[in-house]
């Protein structure tokens, strides 16, 4: 996998390493730990992100009229 740094995690989602920091000790995003070193892995992290997306309104429109049918 393409494994990234709390760095450029902190850089990629546009979050606070300290946020991110709270989010690992309450288990809420991919992690893993090798030795001290907090590592993330980027696919992960991308399917986990997409949990929280909201949908566009034409994927809201595609969905509803999917549902008409």
């Amino acid at each position: 996998g393409n494994y990234i740094s709390i760095d450029e995690l902190s850089e990629y989602i546009k979050l606070s390493k300290s946020s991110i920091y709270k989010l690992t000790m309450c288990r809420k995003i991919p992690f893993i730990k090798r030795s001290k070193t907090l590592l993330f892995e980027k696919q992960s992290i991308d399917l986990w992100l997409g949990q929280y997306a909201q949908p566009t309104m034409k994927e809201l429109q595609n969905s509803s009229h999917h549902l008409l049918k």
